[in-house]
């Protein structure tokens, strides 16, 4: 039993097909943001620890330390506030 399809229906699929595809590329891409973010914020954290113990052992005795997990969470909620922000007005650039 064969089917014929009319124009329409193809049209209709092939955009359907599209639409599919940039949707998929959409997800990776936030996927692999959030995955680069992540990955960032522990090594930045990781950083921020020994940059504050250093300081603490060498510099400021008074200073209290940092412990991992909280130098992790500082670093992923200013990550935003030591960034470069991108400009998306063409002519500027």
């Amino acid at each position: 039993m064969t089917t014929t399809t009319t124009q329409a229906e193809l049209v209709d699929l092939i955009r359907r097909g599209r639409r599919a595809k940039t949707r998929s590329q959409g997800i990776t891409k936030f996927i692999g943001t959030m995955l680069m973010s992540a990955v960032s914020a522990l090594s930045g954290g990781f950083n921020l620890m020994l940059a504050v113990g250093v300081a603490h052992a060498e510099w400021v005795p008074p200073l209290p330390t940092i412990g991992y997990w909280r130098a992790v969470l500082l670093v992923f909620l200013l990550r935003g506030t030591f960034s470069a922000i991108k400009s998306t007005d063409k002519e500027s650039s």
